[in-house]
C-alpha cells in the first residue's frame, strides 16, 4: 500500500473530465492531479523525472497513438499505475489495456464518487476493469479450455470461498474441488489459486 498521498497525473483534453479527477483526488485526500490536455506533454512530465505514481490517460486523446502508447509507458515506467479511461462504445479495449501493463480499465463517463473509489483501490495496489451498469463484456471463455464446473469452480474462488465452501455449495468433496482447483492453475498458467483467481479477473474470464 501506498501513502495516502498519491500523486496523480491526468492527460485528457476534456476540462469535465480534469474537473472530475480533481472532485475524486479531494474526496480521497490526494493532492491535486496535474493535467496536461496532450499525451505528449504528458509523457514529458513523467519523463522528466520522478514524482507521479498514478497515471490517469483519456483514451480519445487525439496524439494518444493506441494502447501501444500506454505499453511504452508502463514499460518504461514499472512503479507508475496506468489508469485507462475508456468511453462506453470501446469499454471491451479495457481487456487488452490491461495486457499492456495498465492495472484499470474504466468508462471515461464514470463519476466523481467511483473514481475516487477507484484512487482509494489504486492505493492498495489493486487492478480491475469497471463497466457500465448493465453492459456484458463479451469475453470468449472458451478460449481458457475451463470445463463448466472448473468455471463454477473459478467464479467461487474469485468470490473469495475456500475449499470446503465450494464442495458445499455444489454437493461435491473437497478433494473433488482440489482436483478442479489444480486443473484451472495448470491451464491459466497460474502459480496458484491466488493467481488464478488475479487471471481470471485480469482478464475477464469471470
Amino acid at each position: 500500500m501506498r501513502s495516502a498521498a498519491l500523486k496523480i497525473l491526468i492527460a485528457s483534453d476534456d476540462p469535465a473530465l480534469q474537473r472530475k479527477a480533481l472532485t475524486a483526488a479531494e474526496t480521497c485526500g490526494m493532492p491535486i492531479p496535474a493535467g496536461f490536455d496532450t499525451m505528449q506533454r504528458a509523457l514529458d512530465a513523467l519523463g522528466s523525472g520522478p514524482g507521479f505514481d498514478c497515471a490517469l490517460i483519456d483514451y480519445r486523446l487525439p496524439d494518444l497513438g493506441g494502447l501501444k502508447t500506454v505499453e511504452k509507458l508502463c514499460r518504461r515506467n514499472k512503479r507508475l499505475t496506468v489508469v485507462i479511461l475508456l468511453p462506453k462504445k470501446e469499454i471491451e479495449a479495457s481487456r487488452q489495456a490491461l495486457r499492456t501493463g495498465a492495472c484499470v480499465g474504466a468508462p471515461v463517463e464514470i463519476s466523481e464518487t467511483a473514481l475516487a473509489c477507484i484512487l482509494k483501490l489504486v492505493n492498495e495496489d489493486l487492478c480491475l476493469k469497471v463497466f457500465p451498469k448493465a453492459q456484458k463484456p463479451n469475453f470468449k471463455r472458451d478460449e481458457t479450455g475451463l470445463s463448466r464446473r472448473e468455471m463454477q469452480i473459478l467464479d467461487s474462488l474469485c468470490e473469495g470461498q475456500q475449499n470446503k465452501e465450494i464442495a458445499h455449495m455444489f454437493g461435491i468433496q473437497e478433494v473433488t474441488v482440489k482436483m478442479h482447483m489444480r486443473s484451472i492453475i495448470n491451464k491459466l498458467g497460474a502459480k496458484n489459486r491466488t493467481h488464478a483467481a488475479m487471471i481470471a479477473l485480469r482478464n475477464g474470464i469471470v
